[in-house]
């Protein structure tokens, strides 16, 4: 890491989370910022046709991909410009379904930022129920 790296600049985030939010499959589960404009803020999830499972709520499967999603936006303002992170581990527990037509809303926070890894821990709500939580590590690699 060189000593001239400066943090990104709000334009470069906003094109790193374009980026990530217009991923094929991000788009076509209509994950979107909770809080235009502002990664930091979290995801929201409308839980529909693509999203259920056949017991018509929300996919266990998409916890860990929310959870993942939501913690690397969360850690973008805050890994050098020269740095990018990349997920070395990650876990999941679901605490509660969402139904069909339930809103769900992801936040995350930095529990630890090192030189080399990034820790952090995420959250899943619909409504002000907590429906599930996850851990994240990520290398922070060169960009």
């Amino acid at each position: 890491m060189g000593q001239d790296a400066g943090v990104r600049t709000p334009g470069q985030i906003a094109d790193l989370v374009d980026t990530v939010l217009a991923l094929p499959l991000h788009r076509s589960l209509g994950i979107g910022l909770t809080v235009p404009g502002d990664p930091t803020s979290g995801l929201r999830l409308e839980v529909g046709e693509a999203t259920r499972n056949p017991g018509g709520v929300l996919h266990g499967g998409l916890v860990p991909l929310l959870v993942d999603v939501t913690c690397f936006l969360r850690l973008l303002p805050e890994l050098l410009a020269d740095r990018h992170a990349v997920t070395v581990s990650s876990t999941a527990s679901l605490l509660a379904a969402v139904p069909a037509g339930g809103v769900v809303t992801t936040t995350a926070r930095v529990d630890r930022l090192g030189r080399t890894q990034a820790f952090l821990s995420g959250e899943l709500r619909c409504g002000d129920r907590l429906v599930a939580t996850g851990q994240v590590v990520k290398a922070v690699v060169p960009a």
